[in-house]
């Protein structure tokens, strides 16, 4: 299944399961899920101790449940009263899994990296996460290194190396090829982010490096391989870079410069494709 690395980012990024200061009682956790609806529609729980789910997965089947649950000593159970299967579906890639024949707590504190707060499976240990993004900012843990929350993109100054860690000693992650927002591509194995490209940031780290005499955090990206038959479509991976030569800009006011993405990647000793009117490669 694409994407299926997706969720193994959210295993990264689990820190501290259980690390919520105060135990909530029953009627907190109650009023969480009743007033700050922090599902979204993917999860609605009323005040009479029933709930709604209405979404659509990936593939366009459309759900709508509705049920009930009972929460007993910060034990939370669903029942399906109209007995539609939703075992282990996939409601949004983000989310995960709800399994209405499991049991969940429900952790506030704990971050996926991009929402705060999930139900945590007590039977396969599984999370499915809240919509509650996390506050721009907020120190988060990504396996085990402190950062802050980042919702800006950044742009890249220059070609950068992926890495597993934050350190010129981590391992050099490589993707398989690349899909740029103005409608090129890489088809081959990449190690780095190109000069050029505008990309997501989740987090930069709250410690400094210096390097080659510039100081500056580390930034953990999301980066997408390039999927030959579903453009946009290919396996997530989120990874390291310098950020001694990125710059970041609010969501969609910076844009990627085809002809310097060109000069980027053939400099990396790969082959640039963009469309045209013709639509053929070039």
């Amino acid at each position: 299944m694409k994407r299926f690395i997706v969720f193994l980012f959210v295993l990264i990024f689990i820190a501290k399961t259980f690390s919520q200061t105060n135990e909530l009682t029953d009627e907190q956790i109650k009023d969480v899920l009743v007033t700050q609806n922090a599902f979204g529609d993917y999860l609605k729980c009323k005040a009479d101790n029933t709930f709604v789910s209405n979404f659509r997965t990936r593939g366009g089947d459309g759900y709508y449940i509705e049920g009930t649950y009972i929460i007993k000593n910060g034990i939370i159970s669903f029942t399906n009263v109209k007995d539609t299967k939703w075992d282990n579906l996939i409601c949004t890639d983000n989310n995960g899994n709800l399994n209405l024949d499991s049991k969940y707590r429900y952790l506030p504190d704990t971050n996926n990296g991009v929402f705060i707060g999930c139900l945590y499976n007590l039977e396969d240990k599984s999370y499915f996460w809240s919509v509650k993004e996390i506050p721009s900012d907020m120190i988060i843990e990504i396996n085990g290194i402190k950062a802050y929350k980042v919702k800006n993109e950044i742009y890249i100054a220059e070609n950068l190396k992926m890495r597993d860690t934050n350190s010129l000693k981590g391992k050099v992650v490589e993707i398989k090829g690349c899909d740029f927002r103005c409608n090129g591509w890489v088809e081959q194995t990449r190690k780095v982010v190109f000069k050029g490209m505008v990309v997501p940031a989740i987090a930069k780290t709250v410690e400094t490096e210096t390097i080659d005499g510039i100081t500056a955090p580390w930034y953990y990206i999301q980066q997408q391989e390039h999927d030959p038959f579903f453009r946009n479509e290919g396996d997530i991976y989120n990874v390291w870079i310098f950020g001694g030569y990125v710059k970041e800009f609010p969501v969609n006011e910076k844009y990627e410069n085809p002809e310097e993405l060109k000069k980027s990647v053939e400099s990396a000793g790969l082959k640039f494709y963009q469309d045209n009117h013709d639509d053929e490669k070039k």
